[in-house]
C-alpha cells in the first residue's frame, strides 16, 4: 500500500472476519500495532443515542517497516 499513516478498521464480532481483516492488512503491508475488542453499547453522537454492536478495532500503520522476520 503506498499510504503512509494509520488506518482505523472496524471489524464485526466474528473471528473469521478478524482474521480476514488481519490477512488483507498484512498483505497490504501493514503493521498491526492495535486490536481492540469492544462489547455492545450504547452511544450517544450529537445528542443521538444508538446501540452499537460488539466487535473489533484493528489499527493499523503503513509508514512503519515490516518486522524482519529473520529474528
Amino acid at each position: 500500500m503506498s499510504d503512509d499513516g494509520y488506518k482505523v478498521i472496524s471489524v464485526e464480532d466474528d473471528p473469521k472476519l478478524l482474521q480476514e481483516a488481519l490477512d488483507q492488512a498484512s498483505e497490504d503491508e501493514g503493521v498491526v500495532v492495535s486490536v481492540l475488542w469492544q462489547p455492545s453499547r450504547e452511544v450517544t453522537v450529537g445528542g443521538v443515542t444508538k446501540q452499537a454492536s460488539s466487535g473489533y478495532t484493528i489499527i493499523v500503520d503503513f509508514g512503519l517497516e515490516q518486522p524482519d522476520s529473520h529474528h
